[in-house]
């Protein structure tokens, strides 16, 4: 009897345990991606006022207004934000540096405190380029998509940003989902 009772009493436990865990939820816990990226209206650095003459602009607003990007969120556990970047119409073989910023203060023409490095890639043929970046701190991050000259040039020339257009990142609500105000 008493094995039969011990054996009874394991099952029961099993049970219990297992029935705890089949109620709790499994994926992320916030998830923008596909049609509802956390942003995807990036804007060409030629376009926003006071750059017309930047960089490659060459007094053309319209340049670089064909490249396009989002940014995926998933926040895989409470505080941590796993951000996927993917850009198109870029030069296929060129190089390309992400770069990020979170001062929160207003952009300031030529003051390029606060940036940091997400990433280089070199776009593929098709025109496309991916990065990646996890951060615990989302709040008031901004992004500049730049053009290197060669593979080892460190800042390049930017493309597309939300930075300096004030498109920065915030959390929405307590879930941690993102948006940009305005946007």
């Amino acid at each position: 009897m008493p094995r039969l009772m011990l054996a009874t009493m394991l099952t029961v436990l099993v049970a219990v345990a297992g029935a705890g865990t089949a109620g709790a939820k499994k994926g992320p816990i916030t998830q923008q991606n596909g049609k509802t990226p956390a942003f995807k209206d990036f804007t060409s650095i030629c376009a926003v006022p006071g750059y017309v003459n930047y960089g490659n602009c060459n007094g053309d607003p319209t340049t670089y207004t064909d490249v396009t990007g989002r940014i995926n969120a998933v926040q895989a556990k409470a505080g941590i934000w796993n951000l996927g970047f993917s850009f198109t119409h870029l030069q296929p073989g060129r190089s390309y540096k992400l770069w990020g910023n979170r001062t929160g203060s207003t952009p300031v023409s030529g003051d390029i405190d606060g940036f940091f490095a997400i990433g280089t890639t070199v776009a593929a043929l098709d025109g496309t380029a991916k990065f990646s970046y996890r951060t615990s701190d989302v709040s008031n991050l901004g992004f500049d998509l730049n053009i290197l000259a060669d593979p080892d040039e460190n800042r390049g020339i930017t493309v597309v940003t939300s930075y300096w257009s004030s498109q920065a990142l915030q959390v929405l609500n307590p879930d941690g989902t993102l948006y940009v105000p305005g946007s």
